[in-house]
């Protein structure tokens, strides 16, 4: 998934303060004796990310927690999936507004551009981007696994996979990046960035599964309500260190 690729941070509180990084004026030269040095220009901005509640919960009988022994792990392994799913989609299409969290795509200030070549050709010039005007090291490349499907099978006229045989062992790479198909991912639609280095996820509250038999009539139904949250915040330290290529 998207947020595999993303480093992991804490916070305490339930807005995150962080500096944007909006100019980058980069004058280093080399000095004659006396001479000045060149003069570089930074400049930060605040920012803040709002720390959103992303949940879910699922309605159990109790005859079937008692009498299939593996249904507590079932629950506990599928719901907090579904987090990461949906986490996954927020993080690469939120709006920003509340509840939602600011995704990269819709980040003011990413670099953006249609395709208007071949797939291949544009991929790396989407790593160029972000390596150039970006000032950044791309290093994961988000794709859907339709537009990836083509990308992949892609054959030379005499039938040979331009990216290896299907047996090839490792992680599906391009132009030296790490490619993470995901369905979060909107078809026709590639991101690449530098997930490493300009990305964050700070979590205010992990993973927290609880159980009742309170909800609504459930006491009296021998019912079990299950619910799953997370409290997290996405942060975009430099948008231009991202590039979307749409009409893919």
């Amino acid at each position: 998934q998207i947020i595999d690729a993303i480093p992991m941070g804490d916070t305490g509180f339930d807005t995150v303060k962080y500096m944007e990084e909006t100019t980058f004026t980069n004058n280093a030269a080399e000095r004659a004796e006396a001479g000045e040095a060149g003069e570089a220009a930074l400049a930060y901005t605040e920012r803040s990310a709002e720390v959103e509640d992303i949940s879910v919960w699922l309605p159990v009988t109790d005859r079937q927690m008692e009498d299939e022994p593996r249904v507590r792990s079932l629950i506990n392994n599928r719901l907090p999936f579904m987090l990461r799913q949906r986490l996954d989609s927020q993080v690469v299409n939120g709006d920003g507004s509340t509840p939602n969290l600011e995704g990269i795509l819709n980040k003011s200030g990413i670099q953006t551009f249609a395709r208007n070549g071949d797939q291949f050709d544009e991929l790396y010039k989407a790593a160029r981007l972000v390596r150039v005007t970006g000032r950044a090291m791309p290093n994961v490349m988000g794709i859907h696994p339709t537009d990836w499907e083509g990308i992949r099978t892609a054959r030379t006229n005499d039938g040979l996979y331009i990216l290896g045989n299907p047996d090839q062992p490792g992680p599906s790479r391009i132009w030296g990046l790490r490619v993470i198909e995901s369905d979060a991912m909107p078809q026709d639609s590639v991101l690449v960035g530098d997930f490493a280095n300009y990305l964050e996820l700070v979590w205010k509250r992990g993973l927290v599964l609880e159980y009742t038999n309170s909800h609504s009539d459930y006491f009296i139904k021998f019912k079990t309500a299950v619910r799953a949250s997370i409290r997290v915040s996405n942060v975009i330290y430099r948008p231009a260190a991202f590039c979307v290529i749409t009409s893919f």
